[in-house]
């Protein structure tokens, strides 16, 4: 294959620094544009298909001249903006370079070629000089591998980067690693393939599960990562998340529904026009609702495996446990509705995000395959993620109903509220049943055994 047309077959590649809700910062490989994001800038064509080792300047220690160190650092250093109206370069920070470096070597090289990590050898005293350099050699092909990037990706929705690496080396699938998700929980000892179990993104899961024959004992080795996730089944582990929601969250709620049916409408009013201006609130009804937050972040959190039944739960409450027939109050279902059910959405996996982004409707009803994008289809100015730790954000001035679309505050009307519970139930019916029978193999051998 030529170099163009090499280029032409690489997907769109995009360093992406996000900051966290800690107020920390991580900078990611993605395969589109995010919106929200610190910095977005697009890995080049030079960059993505860069020729292997051309210079003596790629290696550390080098006696190389200084232009062509110069000349080999400007390649990497060096990224379009991704606004096509802007033509300056934008130069990275030291770590972003060395990051960008890395991830365009281990996506340039030939799958023949790639050496995985620790394959290389320690450098002995007596090495000959050119026995030095072959290992030198080695040490930088392994360690330009990105697993990090490939458990991220594999965290967040980003199957496109996923795929691309494991064509490259079907060995990330057993890489461990500490990631992060969009909400800030954080996860350690995680595989790439355990990321799509507990993330409930069954797509992606389908699209690992054929790399598994690419190892030694593969099948024996995807066995176990679902043991792990799995130990007693899918269907056991959804029952105990159901009564978890049942014993812990729901009173939870059902605290929180008291005190907004009690509170007056000058508190409820208080705290959606806070909400829509991005300032704290101070009020009564505020104060009950940061307890809430502050509880159900710390519940969700403490969790590995995504819990559906929480929004579920959330749902039901909204659609049953207020009057819609004897006058009802608009202004506390709208404070619900924003509050409560878009603070609960502020944790969904990558790929419910996607899914609420994209149309509950039209994958549900119409059985449509919605893009790994977090941008709102219906309302392009706004993306799902990366979320905002202001006031005027999901789960506090409006919620993703059954249509992407971010501008309307609030559907107050119990057809709508009823639609979204039921697109979403089904929505998780059909990942289970999907999981199920992707790992019906596995699972039963492990529950037999």
């Amino acid at each position: 294959m030529s170099r163009a047309a090499a280029a032409q077959a690489t997907p769109n590649l995009y360093m992406v620094t996000i900051k966290n809700l800690d107020g920390t910062t991580k900078t990611v490989l993605k395969s589109q544009p995010l919106r929200g994001a610190v910095s977005c800038y697009k890995l080049t064509p030079d960059q993505i298909n860069a020729p292997w080792f051309e210079e003596q300047s790629d290696f550390p220690g080098n006696r190389g001249s200084i232009p062509a160190i110069r000349r080999r650092i400007a390649l990497f250093a060096a990224h379009n903006p991704t606004n096509p109206n802007s033509k300056k370069l934008v130069e990275l920070e030291d770590e972003q370079k060395e990051q960008a470096r890395r991830v365009a070597l281990a996506i340039g090289i030939q799958p023949e070629n790639f050496l995985p990590l620790d394959t290389f050898e320690a450098l002995q005293d007596d090495d000959t000089p050119e026995i030095r350099e072959q290992k030198m050699r080695k040490k930088i092909q392994a360690n330009c591998s990105i697993p990090t990037h490939v458990l991220d990706a594999a965290l967040n929705g980003d199957e496109a980067i996923v795929k691309m690496m494991l064509e490259k080396n079907a060995g990330y699938l057993l890489y461990r690693g500490t990631a992060s998700d969009f909400s800030g929980r954080k996860y350690d000892n995680l595989t790439p393939f355990q990321a799509a179990l507990i993330t409930g993104d069954i797509e992606m899961a389908k699209m690992m599960k054929p790399f598994f024959a690419r190892l030694e004992n593969g099948e024996a080795e995807m066995q176990n990562q679902v043991a792990e996730i799995f130990p007693r089944g899918i269907e056991a582990h959804e029952a105990e998340q159901k009564q978890k929601s049942e014993n812990e969250f729901v009173p939870m709620l059902g605290e929180l529904i008291a005190a907004i049916k009690n509170a007056s409408n000058k508190d409820i009013d208080e705290n959606l026009e806070a909400a829509l201006n991005n300032k704290c609130n101070n009020s009564r009804l505020y104060l009950v609702l940061n307890k809430f937050r502050a509880a159900f972040t710390e519940l969700s959190h403490g969790e590995k495996i995504f819990n559906p039944h929480y929004l579920l739960a959330a749902y039901e409450a909204y659609m049953n446990k207020f009057d819609w027939n004897n006058n009802p109050k608009w202004n506390k279902l709208d404070l619900f509705w924003c509050q409560v059910i878009g603070y609960v959405q502020r944790f969904l996996p990558a790929t419910y995000a996607q899914a609420f982004a994209y149309s509950l409707y039209d994958i549900v009803e119409n059985k449509h395959s919605y893009p790994r994008s977090f941008n709102f289809r219906h309302d392009s100015g706004f993306s799902f993620y990366p979320l905002s730790a202001s006031f005027a954000d999901l789960g506090f001035n409006f919620a993703c109903g059954k249509r992407a679309d971010r501008r309307a505050r609030c559907v107050c009307v119990p057809l709508d509220g009823g639609a979204v519970w039921a697109f979403f139930q089904n929505l998780c019916r059909t990942k289970t049943t999907s999981f199920q029978n992707l790992l019906r193999h596995e699972c039963n051998q492990l529950t037999a055994a």
